[in-house]
């Protein structure tokens, strides 16, 4: 949890600082499944391929950084990646689908009334979903201090990518003027994802729990890929101000997951950021296309 990953389009690397105060930089080769068929880079279906893809490599960068933190060489297998990926996602089945949903049909019975239209029950639901991941953020802030470490390199990260993007040196000193908001981050898309959830689910009926459970899981990566086309819309636009209004949300959410970095923390992640960054130049790459596409 002590460092920064950062990816571009054919690499990615990982900056962490090690128990002795030295910084270690992991890099490797990276090639998107979105970039083995054309049928990948269709708008919407490389939105939910990347996002299986952010999942596991992020899964990956924490097991490894932590190994380090801790002083352990033994890196985690591909099975227990995958194994401690299933259980995050096991769990935020249970949090963010099965939860709303009874919760919501809790709530009719309480009022002593089931709520029976969709556009009603999903936007019920959708607000007991968006409070589930407010009040899960601020319960695993107060409870540990490695969350706020966490955060502080989240902060990090968007404050790197940011002088990059200014077209700056990377040095902490031009980072110590930004905010620790970005347009692009994770937290702005899980946001997207919740706000969309509620008008698509609307769509699908609520002819019995198991059913809803079931089409939920089903369109996720449908409502995945359109947070993502959009994130990346809105990036490409922010001197629009609907774009401005429209992205405010998200950059609001990223006050519960970024904090204020230290300059040691910007450090690592300038590091992993000029490593990746190297690579890309020194591939085959063009540079355009290796320095556009960073992602957070």
């Amino acid at each position: 949890m002590e460092g920064v990953l950062m990816r571009s389009p054919n690499f990615w690397a990982m900056a962490v600082r090690a128990p002795s105060g030295d910084t270690d930089l992991r890099a490797e080769r990276f090639r998107s499944i979105t970039r083995r068929s054309k049928l990948f880079r269709l708008p919407i279906i490389r939105g939910a391929l990347s996002l299986g893809e952010t999942l596991w490599l992020g899964m990956k960068a924490l097991t490894l950084s932590t190994n380090i933190a801790l002083g352990e060489e033994e890196e985690l297998s591909k099975k227990e990646i995958a194994g401690t990926l299933i259980f995050a996602l096991v769990l935020g089945f249970g949090l963010f689908l099965v939860a709303p949903v009874l919760g919501t049909k809790g709530l009719g019975s309480l009022i002593g009334a089931s709520i029976e239209n969709p556009v009603l029950f999903n936007l019920v639901e959708g607000f007991i979903r968006i409070a589930i991941f407010i009040a899960y953020l601020l319960v695993i802030t107060l409870l540990s201090k490695d969350i706020k470490r966490f955060f502080g390199y989240h902060g990090a990260e968007h404050k790197a990518i940011k002088v990059f993007e200014r077209g700056e040196e990377l040095v902490p000193a031009n980072a110590r003027k930004l905010d620790t908001s970005h347009v692009r981050c994770g937290t702005s898309f899980v946001l997207y994802v919740l706000v969309l959830s509620i008008l698509v689910f609307s769509l699908l009926g609520v002819e019995g729990w198991l059913y809803m459970l079931a089409s939920r899981v089903i369109v996720i990566p449908l409502v995945a890929g359109i947070a993502f086309e959009f994130i990346m819309w809105s990036a490409r636009h922010q001197d629009s101000a609907l774009v401005r209004a429209l992205v405010w949300p998200g950059l609001q959410m990223q006050k519960l997951t970024t904090r204020e970095p230290s300059d040691d923390m910007v450090e690592i992640a300038m590091a992993s950021l000029k490593k990746v960054l190297s690579m890309e130049k020194e591939s085959e790459i063009e540079p355009n296309e290796a320095t556009s596409k960073l992602v957070i």
